[in-house]
């Protein structure tokens, strides 16, 4: 999307290969210019890095300056801009802007970093029913990709996505089009991209919107390397597929949906309590797939092997995908394990398995390294995790660190702690976690739902290495700020209400690849 970096731009307008991926514009820009770019010392994001903050009770988000041991402290608290709603995922590009999705508004809001000595709330834009996950396409880091769940009980995106008259082409007389995707019985995906923040650079826009054939929880993957097709791949709970669409720039199918994955499988089917039928479907139709019971709920793109990994919950399994050919080319069977969430070292190499083993029994981890035949899995037993309920967790990009949050669940005998493992012993001949250190967080907060109590993000620099954890603190309404060479606390800042995920920004770190990935 380099071509989009320029004012002046060419903007078109397709028809999905499936009829069903309605608006993909390949070059596109808003036009509207943010603040000219800002003398030195003037930006937020360029002075040090910054710790945004969900405060989930009074709805508003804040940045905090982490600066290292001491002197962090607020820069500003964003409130009354975000429609009311309760802000969700968070994701920065490599162009610098912030993405912020509004589950309840329905839309993303757009707020500047860098162009002033505070973050500037710029705009919040109508994306479709229910935003839930957002990423940054690995492909071209400008582009954000935002999963639309549909309304919880229908999971149908029936909210229209709007594209501005001025990224429509001159052949059109239309003041603007319209987007919903309510008569395709599914989801979608609604797609951005950045440009560029200073003088000449334009606000986010939506380039295009995919309308999905299926409903349930969306998650998403994205292939890319050399000779490895250019795809995205989101998978769908309820429903018990993975679309795929192309999302190679110079191909006549981008940003369309172009084949679906059908996770049905007979033999796993069999047992549960409703069985679904596995019925022959047509990957390239546009008439819905039957739904399965598989549950997809994680997809991982390993850099490894060159292979996209979907983790099936009600199956108990994982499988491994060819980005190619769609076929699936090994499975890892969990059944029997505890095992329910897992995520990729950053090489690729290894699937890192996260299960809750019965609270107050405690969370068990456990990997499976790709670079074998079989996928050999090594299971761990970690004495100090005993008592406690699985959490979030990030590995630092060089892959030494792994980071993992005790969740606060109201059986867990252990809470309120983040450990600090060394990771690049997984590539010893028997695979091991070393724990570093196991720090206490401050105590209490809610413990319903999903590690409410606490969350965390790294500030990576250099090499990949991990500098500094921000984890917020939701009983005290504070973010803490921990050494990553020490591993201690340093600092504690207050923030807002009921304070849960924080997002660690750095201006150019996305174009780095310097973010922790979980």
């Amino acid at each position: 999307m380099k071509a989009m970096n320029k004012q002046n731009s060419v903007s078109c307008i397709t028809t999905g290969a499936l009829g069903l991926a309605l608006i993909g514009l390949a070059a596109c820009s808003s036009g509207d210019d943010t603040t000219a770019t800002p003398a030195s010392g003037g930006s937020a994001g360029n002075a040090n890095a910054l710790v945004f903050v969900n405060n989930r009770g009074d709805k508003t988000l804040t940045s905090v300056a982490l600066k290292g041991d001491s002197d962090n402290k607020e820069v500003n608290t964003l409130s009354g801009v975000f429609g009311g709603s309760t802000i969700g995922d968070m994701q920065f590009s490599a162009g610098n802007w912030l993405f912020v999705n509004l589950g309840g508004a329905n839309s993303v809001a757009l707020i500047d970093p860098l162009s002033g000595a505070t973050p500037i709330f710029e705009k919040n834009t109508q994306v479709g029913n229910r935003p839930v996950h957002i990423y940054r396409d690995q492909t071209d880091g400008e582009v954000i990709w935002t999963m639309m769940d549909g309304p919880a009980g229908s999971g149908v995106d029936d909210i229209e996505a709007v594209i501005p008259a001025n990224v429509i082409p001159p052949s059109k007389t239309n003041s603007e089009i319209r987007v919903n995707c309510s008569t395709t019985n599914g989801g979608s995906v609604t797609i951005f991209h950045n440009s560029h923040i200073g003088s000449g650079g334009n606000v986010p826009d939506i380039i295009g919107k995919v309308c999905l054939l299926a409903k349930g929880h969306k998650v998403a993957a994205f292939s890319s390397g050399a000779g490895i097709p250019k795809r995205v791949f989101v998978s769908s709970e309820d429903a018990g597929e993975i679309a795929v669409i192309d999302n190679d720039e110079a191909s006549s199918s981008y940003l369309k949906m172009t084949h679906r994955i059908d996770l049905c499988k007979t033999s796993k089917e069999t047992g549960l309590p409703t069985p679904a039928t596995c019925n022959t479907e047509d990957p390239t139709g546009t008439t819905a797939f039957t739904p399965n019971n598989s549950a997809p709920h994680g997809i991982r793109w390993s850099n490894l092997t060159k292979k996209v990994y979907s983790i099936q919950e009600n199956y108990k399994e994982i499988a491994e995908i060819d980005p190619a050919t769609f076929a699936v080319t090994r499975t890892f069977d969990l059944a029997g394990t505890s095992y329910t969430g897992y995520g990729v070292s950053p090489d690729g190499r290894f699937l890192l398995l996260r299960g809750d083993t019965t609270p107050p029994t405690g969370t068990k981890l456990g990997v499976i390294d790709l670079n074998t035949a079989a996928g050999t899995r090594t299971d761990f037993d970690i004495d100090q995790l005993d008592g406690t309920s699985p959490g979030a967790f990030k590995f630092s990009p060089n892959g030494k660190r792994l980071y993992i949050l005790a969740g606060n669940a109201a059986a867990s005998t252990k809470k309120d702690r983040l450990f600090a493992f060394d990771a690049s012993t997984l590539t010893a001949t028997t695979p091991a976690l070393t724990l570093i250190r196991e720090i206490g967080l401050i105590a209490g907060g809610d413990s319903a739902g999903f590690n409410a109590a606490h969350s965390m993000d790294v500030l990576v620099q250099g090499a990949g290495e991990a500098k500094y954890i921000a984890v917020s603190n939701a009983a005290d309404n504070s973010v803490s700020i921990i050494n990553a060479t020490d591993n201690l606390i340093k600092q504690t800042v207050t923030v807002g209400t009921d304070p849960g995920a924080v997002l660690v920004y750095q201006s150019g770190a996305a174009g780095a690849g310097n973010q922790a990935s979980n």
